[in-house]
Formats: structure tokens, C-alpha cells, sequence
């Protein structure tokens, strides 16, 4: 085996979303911090499965369309840190057989070169012992190994087998992976799909018969579509086939060479190169089913404004303070649910402003929304927010009369001089940063590290406000949001506690309603 053809890729691509969707819990449970957080191997098969999803509408004859529906789908769907690096590994696939039908032996060399080079180009400060490590690695084999006699098979064979053999070096390169006993969750991922996709490499699965995308993902459609096609009995069994993948609620029937067809779809445009590509249509009827003239009507009268918002917000309390504060656009996410690209791409969309200030309030949702950034033609910056309450410091420094240069700088100070605790409950025993951590135990994050693990949240909420004024003497305001589990009284009861231990220090009880974290802590 020398090439790899466009039936082969797409049964790849397959069985890598299918490897890494069987085995995301596994990746999951590699994140160091143990909270039911957004996690690695979630964010991953969510990106892939948008690929796959784009893909599964294509009818592509050629190995570069294929790839290219990929990268479009999981650059779009990409989710958390991890998601977007993915999505960079497959842009880089893309470039690399820009053009080309099929894959030969000869491309794989330059295809792992330009996908590690523009993951790498996507992250400002790359570490060593994440999933860039284990793409550089496979990548310095792809071309160590490299000749023109080698079967394809045993090439990417070896080539996994170096990605491995780094994955399970990353702890001796980030202690915090060697101290939870485990190795890095993004590379991890990235292996699993490359398991699968070589798994599925020397399968026998024809083109016709790879899974489409389930009846659930198509919800919503925008469009109906009759059409009558004139085609032969054996392309006819093809197009059949093609419209499961692309279309839903299908009234079909075949005779005298006639297909006519009733259906729904979001995909106009790939449903109709598909059809002409198989016979000739003698009639079709489109019915848009989701007009929105008034939208379009008032964008015309509306003018756009000097300044426009959007947040990720997680919590019905959140949510109205946010809205309080003007924020145009609300994108639900944050813990559990990181946005996609998409979701911040159409939320930017929908704002019609000179300026856009994007507040992610997430450590793990700011690469999402710097690509969307990157991605719209409108003028966007993205405020690097680790929490909501940064987002409200933030808000309250804004001027409208200052320039989108003058309002970033103020807003970066803002966060910068506040910190943040949360409260989680931890979902196994591990250590970290030096901290025992028990399972059900309530951990103390201040800043983003664990300071403790408590079995009771009342010591860590005062652990955080005792950590945070060691270090900080210059505090003066403490304000606790609490979350959708935990009752009103026993916030208070947490507050009473912590103005009696601090009394030269102003505590204020806000509800926040998020989920995961009982208490978010802001000190300033």
C-alpha cells in the first residue's frame, strides 16, 4: 500500500471519531485537576465530530475536498484548548494535499510538517509534555524514517509509535502530570486518533456504507427541497445513500429512470452538486422554512453602534447581572460545556457594532474565541477573562467615549488586580501542586491552583480568603457568588462566618446560580 485514495481517508476519519468517542472518558479522567470540568477528551471528540458531521455532507471524489470539509468542520466546531489545537493539525493536513486526489507514501512527510507547524503557530507560548510535544515528536520520525521503499502502513505504524512512546514521556517533562500520576490528556486524544484512523486504514468499508451523521444531529432544518433527477438504476442507489448523510425526513420514489424526492436539509448547496453529479434536474421546488425578514429589515434601519458585547456565561444569576451591564450577545458555556468556535463566530455575527469586546471567561474557551476572531471580517478583540466576575470588573472600567485600544488596556489592568477563588468537589484521589486531594473532598482553588482539599466547604471558603490576604494584604472587598447548589441560607451562614474573621474587610453575597463550582470568589 503506497496511497491513500478518498474512499480510504473518509473510512480514516471515520474510525478515528469512533476510536476517540469510545474511549473520550479515558481521556477525561487524564486532566490534572480533578473537577467535573470542560473536559479534554469531550472538547476533542466534539471538535472531531463536527469534522465528521461536515464531512458526512460532502460527496467527495478527491482526498484534498475531503480533508478540506474536515478542517472546515472542526475549525468551526472546535472546542477548549485542545479542540482548537486539533483543529490546526487538521487545517495543516488540508494544506499539505491542497489539490491533490490522493494521498501518496511521498506527502506524508510534508503533511506532519505543516500540521505541527500551524498547530504550533496557533499558541503563544507553547509548553513541552502537552499534545505539541507529541506532534512534534511524530513528526521529527515522519522524516527520520522516511524512503521510498517503505510500505505506507508500517510508515504511519512507526510514526504512531513514536507520538506513544512521547505521550508516555510527558511526565518527566511537566512535574504536574508526573505528580497526578498520569500523562498529558491532549496528546493522549491525538493518539487515540490516530489508532483509529490506522485501524480503519486497511479496512474494507466501502465508501457507501460509512456511518452518517445520526437522526438526532439533524434538528432545526432550514430548508425543503423537492426536486425530480433523471439518473441511472445504479446512481440512483448512490445518491440514495448520499441523501441519508445529508438530509432528514426523506419522501422518496424511483421509477423509469425518475428519482423525485421530497426532503429537509441545511445543505442546499452540497445537496445540489451532489445531484448533478449523478443525473440532470428536470424540476425542483425550494421552501426556506425559517425566514427571518424582520432581522433582515432591521439590520438595514439599524445602525451599528461604537461598541458591542459578548460573554460566555454559565447561571441564571450570572446571566441577568450580564445583561444588567448591556452585554449584547449571552453564549451559554463555561464548565462542563465549553462554546465552539461556531457559537462565538455566530454570536459576533449577530452584533452590530465598530467594535466587539469578546469576554470568554474561561481559561479553556479563550483560544475558541480568538479564532473566531480571526475567522469574521469584523473588527473583535478578545479580553482573556478566566471568570465572570472578571468580566464584571472589567465592564465597570469600560468608557465609551475611550478607544477600543484605551478600553483593552483598562480592562486587562481591571482583571489583573483581582483574584479569584472557586469551590469544586474533586472526582478522585490525586495530588496536586503538593495538595492531597481525597474524592468527594471540596477543593480550594485560588487563581487557578489548588491550595487545599477539605471535607467541609465553609473551611474552603475561609482557606481561600485566608490564602488570598497572605498575599495580597491590599484586599479590602470580598464577594462570594454562589451557585445553583447550594441553599441561600447556607451562603449566608458562609458569609456571616468570613465577615467575623475579617472585619476591616467588606463581604458581599451575591447569587450566581453556576453549576459545578458552589462558591466563586472575587478579592480586590
Amino acid at each position: 500500500m503506497r496511497q491513500i485514495d478518498a474512499n480510504k481517508l473518509q473510512q480514516m476519519i471515520h474510525g478515528a471519531y469512533e476510536l476517540l468517542n469510545e474511549n473520550k472518558e479515558m481521556v477525561n479522567e487524564l486532566n490534572v485537576f480533578p473537577v467535573p470540568d470542560g473536559d479534554t477528551g469531550t472538547n476533542m471528540t466534539m471538535t472531531m465530530k463536527s469534522g465528521v458531521d461536515k464531512v458526512n455532507q460532502l460527496n467527495g471524489t478527491s482526498a484534498d475536498e475531503i480533508a478540506k470539509a474536515l478542517s472546515q468542520g472542526t475549525l468551526m466546531g472546535a472546542r477548549g484548548n485542545s479542540g482548537v489545537i486539533l483543529s490546526q493539525l487538521v487545517r495543516g493536513l488540508s494544506k499539505a494535499i491542497k489539490g491533490k486526489s490522493i494521498i501518496d507514501l511521498s506527502d506524508i512527510p510534508e503533511i506532519f510538517n505543516i500540521a505541527n507547524k500551524t498547530a504550533y503557530k496557533a499558541v503563544m507560548k507553547p509548553t513541552e509534555g502537552t499534545i505539541l510535544t507529541v506532534s512534534q515528536k511524530m513528526t521529527d520520525k515522519a522524516n527520520e524514517i522516511y524512503k521510498n521503499d517503505i510500505e505506507l502502513d508500517q510508515y504511519l505504524y512507526e510514526i504512531i509509535s513514536a507520538g506513544q512512546k512521547a505521550l508516555d514521556n510527558t511526565p518527566n517533562q511537566l512535574p504536574v502530570l508526573k505528580e497526578a500520576g498520569v500523562v498529558d490528556s491532549g496528546g493522549q486524544g491525538l493518539i487515540v486518533l490516530l489508532r483509529g484512523a490506522f485501524s480503519a486504514l486497511n479496512s474494507d468499508i466501502k465508501l457507501g456504507e460509512i456511518i452518517p451523521a445520526t437522526k438526532e444531529d439533524k434538528k432545526d432544518l432550514a430548508y425543503e427541497f423537492s426536486f425530480e433527477l433523471a439518473t441511472t438504476d445504479e446512481s440512483y442507489k448512490t445518491v440514495k445513500k448520499s441523501l441519508d448523510t445529508i438530509a432528514d425526513d426523506i419522501e422518496e420514489s424511483f421509477e423509469d429512470e425518475v428519482l423525485r424526492a421530497k426532503l429537509k436539509t441545511d445543505n442546499i448547496s452540497g445537496l445540489i452538486q451532489m445531484l448533478t453529479e449523478y443525473g440532470v434536474i428536470l424540476h425542483a421546488e425550494l421552501t426556506n422554512l425559517k425566514p427571518d425578514l424582520s432581522s433582515i429589515k432591521a439590520k438595514k434601519k439599524q445602525e451599528a453602534k461604537r461598541y458591542g458585547f459578548i460573554a460566555v456565561s454559565r447561571g441564571d444569576g450570572y446571566d441577568a447581572i450580564l445583561k444588567s451591564m448591556n452585554i449584547d450577545q449571552i453564549i451559554s458555556g463555561g464548565q462542563t460545556m465549553n462554546p465552539s468556535t461556531e457559537d462565538i463566530y455566530n454570536s459576533l455575527e449577530k452584533v452590530n457594532a465598530e467594535n466587539i469586546i469578546i469576554f470568554p471567561n474561561n481559561k479553556n474557551i479563550i483560544m475558541s474565541a480568538k479564532q473566531a476572531t480571526e475567522l469574521t471580517d469584523k473588527n473583535a478583540v478578545v479580553i482573556e477573562t478566566r471568570s465572570i466576575p472578571e468580566t464584571f470588573a472589567a465592564m465597570l472600567e469600560f468608557d465609551y467615549e475611550s478607544s477600543l485600544e484605551e478600553n483593552t488596556e483598562s480592562m486587562k489592568e481591571a482583571i489583573e488586580d483581582i483574584h479569584v477563588g472557586e469551590i469544586s468537589t474533586s472526582i478522585r484521589d490525586t495530588s496536586v501542586g503538593g495538595v492531597e486531594i481525597k474524592k468527594d473532598d471540596y477543593l480550594s482553588i485560588l487563581d487557578g491552583n489548588i491550595i487545599a482539599s477539605e471535607s467541609k466547604i465553609e473551611n474552603s471558603v475561609l482557606k481561600i480568603v485566608d490564602r488570598a490576604l497572605e498575599e495580597d494584604r491590599a484586599i479590602s472587598l470580598v464577594t462570594v457568588y454562589y451557585g445553583q447548589e447550594v441553599d441561600k441560607k447556607e451562603a449566608k451562614d458562609v458569609v456571616k462566618k468570613l465577615s467575623k474573621r475579617h472585619k476591616d474587610i467588606d463581604v458581599d453575597l451575591v447569587y450566581g446560580g453556576q453549576p459545578v463550582y458552589y462558591y466563586t470568589i472575587t478579592l480586590e
